[in-house]
């Protein structure tokens, strides 16, 4: 079945991913998150406080990659260098 898109009004069927002429999502209540920012007014100590919180958590994320390379680089190298 067509339906018309929300963005450019096109004809799309209602089984598409998403429209072929200007690439938008369909609305579909079932499967979609609803978001709502509550803070647009942040002031700069909750914003540095955000970016050390961030960096913070990053740091593991960088010891994974890290130990992974190190361990799939120690057992690639050897067999490279027979």
């Amino acid at each position: 079945m067509l339906i018309d898109c929300y963005e450019c009004k096109a004809k799309v069927s209602d089984t598409a991913a998403s429209c072929p002429h200007c690439g938008a999502l369909p609305v579909d209540s079932e499967r979609s998150l609803s978001v709502s920012v509550s803070d647009l007014d942040m002031r700069f100590m909750t914003i540095f406080w955000f970016l050390i919180k961030a960096s913070v958590a990053a740091v593991p994320a960088m010891v994974v990659l890290y130990t992974a390379a190190t361990v799939i680089g120690g057992i690639v190298t050897p067999l490279l260098n027979r």
